[in-house]
């Protein structure tokens, strides 16, 4: 079982809205290629909040997992899109996801075996969402693997969170601004130097780096893949290639393929995820990632 915790919201574009939030995102891809999801939320008492549940329950995600919250409305983000499909982001601040409780059904879920835990850093911008996944990190048990996704927006975040995140995570994914970000104090060192140090100072078992135009590189201890971005597919607008590529290279991990496999996977996954409105395809798209994924 993979368990996702974290935000699910509206993304609010100027002509139309669409359900987001990257741990939703990350569950929604891994549902569709055929795995087995725990999604952990909180919504509104609200339309937003309604529309979400509605949505959760067509494709086949467990409702009773998604709190009810009737102080705070539900997430959402105002989406400024550019004329090359690039984005820029207003997350509203004091929403339901940041007053998500551990609550006996939680705590039953992290007794239940999983195999892995994905978590982020905008979840964590209040001290109650860094409790959260701090206190469900301490019930991973054996080999299950802690994955962070870093989402590094601004006053979405503190340096104690992130420094606790990084020392939970088994598998980070970043990409170039949030590792400079994070290195600061090294900005001489190169790339490589400064993933190196990451992987070193907190025990990374792999660290999964996106460079946009430039692809991709993937680092352990002792080696790194790199591949060049897919350039062949249209693009409409880059919300949510980041979870696509996430989700992708988690399913590939889960199913045994090379390193190089996957990242070809979750490099293709992504661009076509670029030529749809929002972060979710129509569910066509999966079948055939599915049959690769088998291979």
């Amino acid at each position: 079982m993979i368990l996702v915790l974290g935000e699910i919201l509206f993304d609010l574009f100027p002509t139309y809205k669409r359900i987001g939030g990257a741990p939703f995102n990350f569950a929604f891809h891994l549902k569709g290629l055929g795995f087995p999801v725990r999604f952990i939320s909180r919504v509104g008492n609200d339309t937003h909040g309604k529309e979400i549940l509605d949505f959760l329950e067509q494709n086949k995600f467990d409702t009773n997992d998604i709190q009810r919250d009737t102080d705070h409305a539900t997430g959402t983000v105002t989406i400024a899109l550019d004329n090359d499909g690039s984005h820029t982001f207003s997350i509203i601040s004091d929403t339901a996801y940041d007053h998500i409780a551990f609550d006996a059904r939680m705590e039953a879920l992290c007794h239940s075996p999983w195999d892995l835990l994905y978590f982020g850093t905008l979840i964590q911008r209040t001290q109650n969402g860094a409790n959260l996944v701090q206190k469900v990190l301490s019930k991973k048990q054996g080999k299950a693997v802690g994955f962070c996704d870093i989402n590094l927006r601004p006053g979405c975040y503190t340096k104690t969170s992130l420094e606790a995140s990084l020392r939970a995570a088994d598998i980070l994914k970043l990409n170039q601004e949030e590792l400079e970000e994070i290195c600061n104090k090294e900005r001489k060192q190169t790339l490589e130097e400064q993933v190196t140090q990451l992987i070193k100072t907190h025990s990374l078992d792999l660290v999964i780096l996106t460079l946009g135009e430039l692809g991709s590189q993937w680092f352990t201890e002792k080696r790194c893949h790199k591949a060049p971005a897919t350039k062949d597919q249209p693009i409409i607008d880059t919300v949510g290639a980041g979870d696509a590529y996430a989700a992708m290279a988690v399913a590939g991990q889960l199913s045994g393929l090379s390193d190089a496999a996957a990242m070809e996977l979750a490099r293709e996954f992504a661009g076509n995820i670029c030529g749809f409105k929002g972060a979710l395809p129509d569910k066509d798209i999966y079948q055939k990632f599915k049959r690769r994924l088998k291979k």
